[in-house]
């Protein structure tokens, strides 16, 4: 039973993920614009949580990027803890953040995704045979290769060559046993955020058009100061905006996403590719959610009570 005073609201940070330093940024971000009239806020890790289990807070709000934040394992703690969290539970954590997984669950719905190869480390042995199926499969290069779950482009490549491929393979391997290489399909980098829970009317946000410093939207450019240039709303035809919104709506309820969410896509005039799914976007100066919302007239503050309303009301916690 959550009190009736001030919410105790732990902002769960940091974490062990290669995307330590931005979960702290979006942490650090989160307790600044969290209103005090309405939370008693405070910082947290991991470990802190474990070693107050006779004090648990209201409420955790999870700014965990990653492994170990994202993909349902903190989810899962947390609910055996029986502790309300912000953002989505077990299941549509798990899925999104496994992106051969997501992917195929988009396909088979009918939404669009671009062809892809999952290969493991194995297959470097068999390298002939990885070139035949991208240039079979694909179309050949230039291809894509990333992660299967990693964020924030974490080993993720451009490879213009067969002769790019095997270190390209090596590289993401250090952050995933199993990766995705896909076409190389040029065009606008444009991200829908999400508000809301699934099944009950979630709201698109307006797209954002991302015009990134360096070649693609890699680590710097998200983070960086000046290293991209984002463009609200998007400079595209109204109905392929339109068409990107219902679109990340429908990835946030097929998904099962709750409280928030944000989906990237390229699009190339008309025709539209849907990257990925993230379930905790990134609050840090630079981030795109807390953008698009002051954009559409949806304050940072507001936004944060809305995500935990939402929290409240997923859980079925009463208040």
């Amino acid at each position: 039973m959550i009190s009736m005073g001030r919410l105790r609201v732990m902002v769960l940070m940091g974490g062990k993920s290669h995307e330590r330093e931005v979960s702290l940024s979006t942490g650090a971000q989160i307790l600044k614009g969290l209103n005090s009239a309405r939370y008693d806020a405070y910082s947290g890790e991991v470990d802190d949580l474990l070693n107050q289990r006779n004090g648990l807070p209201d409420m955790v709000f999870i700014a965990l990027h990653g492994r170990g934040g994202e993909d349902g394992s903190i989810q899962g703690l947390l609910e055996w803890l029986g502790t309300p969290y912000t953002g989505s539970g077990i299941l549509a954590s798990a899925l999104a953040i496994n992106k051969t997984r997501c992917k195929q669950l988009f396909r088979a719905a009918g939404l669009p995704v671009l062809p892809e190869l999952a290969l493991r480390q194995d297959d470097v042995a068999e390298i002939d045979n990885v070139l035949h199926r991208v240039n079979v499969d694909l179309g050949g290069f230039p291809v894509f290769l990333k992660p299967n779950s990693e964020g924030s482009t974490f080993g993720c490549s451009r490879v213009d060559s067969s002769d790019q491929l095997k270190s390209a393979m090596c590289e993401a391997w250090k952050y995933d046993d199993l990766l995705l290489v896909e076409p190389y399909f040029r065009g606008m980098e444009v991200t829908v955020g999400v508000l809301g829970n699934a099944g009950q009317s979630p709201v698109a946000l307006p797209p954002i058009e991302i015009v990134p410093r360096s070649e693609y939207y890699d680590y710097e450019s998200k983070y960086a100061a000046g290293g991209s240039e984002h463009i609200i709303p998007a400079r595209l035809l109204p109905e392929v905006l339109k068409r990107l919104g219902e679109l990340a709506v429908s990835c946030h309820n097929l998904l099962g996403c709750d409280g928030m969410s944000r989906t990237d896509f390229i699009v190339n005039e008309k025709d539209i590719a849907i990257l990925e799914t993230n379930t905790i976007p990134g609050m840090t100066p630079t981030s795109l959610l807390p953008q698009a919302a002051e954009h559409a007239g949806i304050s940072f503050c507001a936004m944060l009570d809305g995500i935990i309303d939402c929290a409240l009301q997923a859980r079925r916690i009463a208040v």
